[in-house]
């Protein structure tokens, strides 16, 4: 990763650049990831000079006009399942064939990259509020989530309850999973 940052990025042409068509996914939180890791990526409004299509996941699924358009442009459409930091890292990094550095040539902690399990929490929080601010309260209809361990379940319950909404664990472990029922 290191070869992309420091002083080599302020040398690079603007060709050089890569070229992100954003959809989807939170502008302001890739142009923080971007900025942080000095990444050698600029974000653009015009698919047609865009190297790479970053997409929430929920969106690709939802707009075939989006397929549509990376066929007829030739433009490569990456996939995140949530508007995380870890996520935006990760696919920024998957855009750029940037390999992920192993503990050996780290040179120094990176402030996005955190431990498993709190990868596991922060996208689980993620797909409850999205859940919650897309689905169950604009469209009143209850939104069932992905499988979690009893830790993270209550987090989401949470969650679910600052909102002033109903949840409810069901199934059977290792699949139990939570419900979110509009208000």
């Amino acid at each position: 990763m290191q070869q992309f940052l420091g002083d080599k990025l302020d040398s690079l042409d603007e060709d050089e650049l890569c070229q992100v068509y954003p959809y989807g996914v939170s502008y302001h939180q890739l142009e923080t990831v971007i900025r942080e890791l000095n990444l050698p990526v600029v974000l653009t409004k015009d698919i047609n000079k865009a190297d790479a299509i970053l997409a929430l996941r929920s969106h690709a699924r939802k707009h075939s006009n989006l397929r549509r358009m990376a066929e007829e442009y030739q433009v490569p459409v990456y996939t995140l399942k949530a508007n995380s930091y870890t996520q935006i890292t990760q696919s920024l990094q998957q855009v750029l064939g940037m390999e992920e550095p192993t503990t050996d040539d780290e040179p120094e902690p990176n402030r996005f990259a955190r431990s498993g399990s709190e990868d596991d929490e922060i996208d689980a929080l993620e797909e409850a509020r999205l859940a919650v601010e897309e689905i169950v309260i604009p469209k009143k209809q209850p939104v069932e989530l992905l499988p979690r361990s009893a830790k993270i379940r209550a987090m989401q319950h949470e969650l679910v309850e600052r909102y002033n909404l109903k949840s409810q664990s069901f199934g059977e472990e290792p699949f139990r999973r939570l419900r979110i029922y509009p208000a």
